[in-house]
């Protein structure tokens, strides 16, 4: 049983533990930081309402402090920036956390379109998981992990696959590949509960 609520609280924690691109280029691959460096928004005013909305997220897991207000400051930035596929997705996570799970989806589907990168598919995968999707999820998490490997959420998604099938060893082996690529307190949080070693 424990599995299922180590599970329950990784999908209901909606973007607590997701990595955002504000983070220095230490900590996320160069790959990554490149690609979303140039997704974000030129229009100064869009800028400055995205740095506002990732504010609201911080701590070990990054907790969203307030979902409403992120999502009020985003909707801002993409009226002035339609383009910014992070300001979309973003948005897919603000939405995920006040449980508006279909327009969290559309969300994250505009930010593919925009700029089609793992962060996004696994998001995307990560709302699939939440809506029952599992089969359409492990598709998007395997497609996010054939663009960029080192990609932390995908395997923290697809460990969160792995609990639903009962198989905690790959989940664990999950979380553990999360960790070597930056995104440790999902791991820390299974093995302090005892689900994983």
């Amino acid at each position: 049983m424990k599995p299922l609520l180590f599970v329950i609280t990784l999908l209901l924690s909606g973007c607590s533990f997701v990595p955002f691109f504000h983070k220095s280029d230490d900590v996320l691959p160069k790959e990554s930081t490149d690609e979303l460096k140039r997704s974000i928004s030129v229009a100064p005013e869009a800028k400055k309402l995205i740095a506002e909305a990732q504010a609201l997220w911080d701590g070990p897991w990054l907790e969203c402090k307030d979902a409403q207000k992120a999502l009020d400051l985003l909707d801002k930035a993409i009226s002035i920036d339609p383009l910014d596929a992070n300001a979309w997705l973003l948005r897919s996570r603000a939405l995920g956390d006040l449980g508006y799970l279909d327009d969290a989806f559309d969300d994250a589907t505009k930010s593919i379109q925009l700029s089609p990168n793992a962060e996004a598919y696994a998001t995307r995968g990560g709302l699939l998981q939440k809506r029952g999707q599992h089969a359409g999820a492990k598709r998007d998490l395997n497609y996010a992990e054939s663009l960029d490997r080192a990609e932390p959420l995908t395997y923290v998604f697809k460990a969160a696959e792995d609990f639903i099938e009962h198989d905690t060893s790959k989940g664990c082996a999950n979380l553990r590949q999360a960790c070597a690529y930056g995104l440790c307190a999902p791991q820390e949080k299974a093995t302090g509960e005892g689900l994983c070693r």
